[in-house]
Order: C-alpha cells, then structure tokens, then sequence
C-alpha cells in the first residue's frame, strides 16, 4: 500500500500454506520472511509442480532464454545476485532451504532471471553458498596512493602462493564492487590494504569494509595491511566498521612509508600464520 498507493480493499491475505483454487489449478502459499524483503513469499503450483519463488533464486542476468539453457553462465549471475542482495540474510534462506524440501518441484520461476527446469542445479548451489566451508582463498581489497601499499600486497600475494593460499585481489578505485561481493561468499579469510588519509583508512576502504560488514560472509580471518606517514587510527577505525564480522582478527602489518624488510618479514610471517589456521580450518 506504501510503495504502490494501491487500497487495502484490493489485498487478499493469505497465510503461510493457505491455498487458492484457480478452477483447474490450485496455488499454495509459501511465507518466506526476509528472503530479501520481510514480506517475501512464494507460490507452488500444485499440478504442475512448479515454485514461484519470487526473489528467492533470483539471478542477475538478461537474456531472451525463458529457461536456463547456459548453467556456468546462469551460476555466476545466480552467484552474484546472492552474494550483493541475500548473503545478509543467509540464516534466513537456510531455514527457508529447509521449508521447502517437502515439496515435489519440477520447475523454479523466480521473479528475476530464467527459469530453473533442474531445480536441483539452483538448490544445491543455495545450500554450498551458505553451509558450504569457506575455501582456501583470501580476498584482498586494497587501494594505494603512493605505492608503499602497493609494494606490500605484491610481496604478501606472493608469500601466500607459494604457501599453497589462493588470493583474490581487488584494487577499490577500478573494481567491480560485485565481484568483490561474489568472491567474499567463499573467503575464508579478508585482509584490507589501505594507505592512512587524513589520520584513517582511504575513504575507498572504508566503503569496501562497510560493504564486507553489511553481506556478513562467512570468513574465518580478517587481517589489515597498509601504510602510514606519521601516525593514525588506521586499525582502530577499521575494526570498529566490521561489528557484524564473526572472524578472529590476525595481527596487521604496518609501514611507515616503503616497507623495510622487517615489515616484508611481518608480511611472510602473516602469510605463514593464515596458511596455518587455514591448514587447521581444513581448507587447506
């Protein structure tokens, strides 16, 4: 009524398993609270076993396909449509994974990208993104301003390969912020690069750190490494932007200026010490 100005006296409510006889076919009502919104709810087509199931599924794509012909394709867009819009209510979709396993489905027609005629491609792609083990991976977001940060990332990339680690890095002030948002579904542990600007992280940092906290992935670890001039709050400003964050926080790694190589040899103990808890944590 707020969003459409449509009055209340056109609605008809319908609880959660109601059902509605459209003659020959019936529709069963499915409630699925804050999956993304809190009035999100699907429909089963009884006869034809079909689930309309409205955001929930959804995908980021265009494409004339009415059905999913390209899975790889369909995977990312359905990945990155998580990863930017649902991973923050992960627990909810978990419970709501569960809800529906009684039903018999043949078909998923969700409200945003292709229909899903192997519903089980979709299922279990849901079910690894949110109980599925973080992977042996580290995503770093960074950006550099004098090229001191830049020279550490490229030094701590290098120590984690050759330690068996995968990394992802993304460079804030060209990066697509839903790739970012794609690969942290599967971190299992976050470092940020930052410079200090103005006593703080760079105001490009402090968004990626705001977005990390806002899609609440499921990492393990989270590290800070950067650069300063004199001094600053660095650390302290970032740690206070990621309250939602559930990782243990691993000892950061700073320089004044160009990094010395007792800054380097903190970055390879950094890299030995992520290896280690992600060796421990299995993903490795």
């Amino acid at each position: 009524m707020d969003l459409l100005q449509i009055p209340e006296n056109k609605f008809i409510t319908v609880s959660d398993g109601e059902t509605l006889s459209l003659g020959d076919k019936t529709l069963e009502f499915v409630h699925t609270p804050w999956v993304h919104w809190p009035e999100t709810m699907m429909a089963y087509l009884k006869e034809d076993k079909i689930l309309f199931s409205c955001d929930f599924f959804g995908s980021h794509i265009a494409t004339s396909d009415l059905y999913v012909s390209d899975e790889a394709r369909v995977y990312e867009a359905a990945k990155r449509y998580y990863a930017e819009i649902m991973m923050p209510f992960k627990n909810m979709i978990k419970k709501n994974l569960k809800k529906i396993r009684s039903y018999d489905i043949d078909i998923i027609a969700p409200s945003h990208g292709s229909i899903y005629p192997r519903p089980s491609f979709i299922l279990n792609a849901h079910k690894d993104w949110i109980e599925g083990p973080s992977k042996n991976l580290v995503v770093l977001p960074y950006i550099t301003m004098h090229n001191s940060t830049k020279k550490m990332v490229d030094f701590f990339v290098s120590s984690l390969v050759e330690k068996g680690v995968s990394v992802e890095q993304f460079h804030l002030g060209v990066t697509d912020i839903g790739k970012l948002a794609m690969a942290l579904v599967d971190a299992g542990t976050i470092v940020i690069g930052t410079p200090t600007v103005l006593a703080g992280p760079h105001p490009n940092v402090v968004y990626g750190a705001y977005l990390a906290n806002a899609l609440r992935p499921k990492a393990k670890f989270l590290s800070i490494i950067g650069s300063y001039g004199w001094g600053g709050k660095t650390v302290e400003i970032l740690a206070g932007m990621i309250p939602n964050l559930k990782v243990e926080v691993i000892e950061p790694v700073l320089a004044k200026g160009l990094p010395s190589e007792d800054d380097l040899k903190a970055l390879e103990n950094l890299a030995k010490i992520i290896a280690m808890k992600h060796k421990e944590q299995g993903f490795l």
